[in-house]
């Protein structure tokens, strides 16, 4: 696995914010409300193993959307997101599969 540097928690934060302008207004409302209460959910955490795996899950989806923000195609709708792999999805704890079942029901 390729070490990657991780951009410092605020800087990310910003930044993820940023690329958010350039989604349409409906993902973008709920993509910073989720950023938002996600960073403010983690802010106290001390556990330097879930620091590092926050960090780099928000910069992995920073990428991921500054990806799919780049892409103009005049004759097609773009589509945003990626599939949750199978095995990230059975790691998930019942908490984490409630949230992504509410973010699934905000999203349709």
């Amino acid at each position: 696995m390729a070490h990657k540097n991780l951009l410092p928690p605020l800087t990310l934060y910003r930044q993820l914010l940023r690329v958010h302008r350039k989604l349409p207004p409906s993902l973008r409302l709920l993509g910073d409300d989720y950023v938002k209460s996600e960073f403010k959910r983690h802010k106290d955490i001390t556990n330097p193993i879930h620091i590092v795996g926050f960090l780099n899950e928000w910069q992995s989806y920073l990428e991921e959307i500054k990806k799919q923000t780049s892409i103009l195609v005049s004759s097609e709708e773009i589509k945003f997101g990626k599939k949750i792999e199978l095995e990230n999805l059975e790691k998930f704890s019942d908490q984490q599969l409630g949230q992504l079942y509410e973010l699934r029901n905000e999203t349709k």
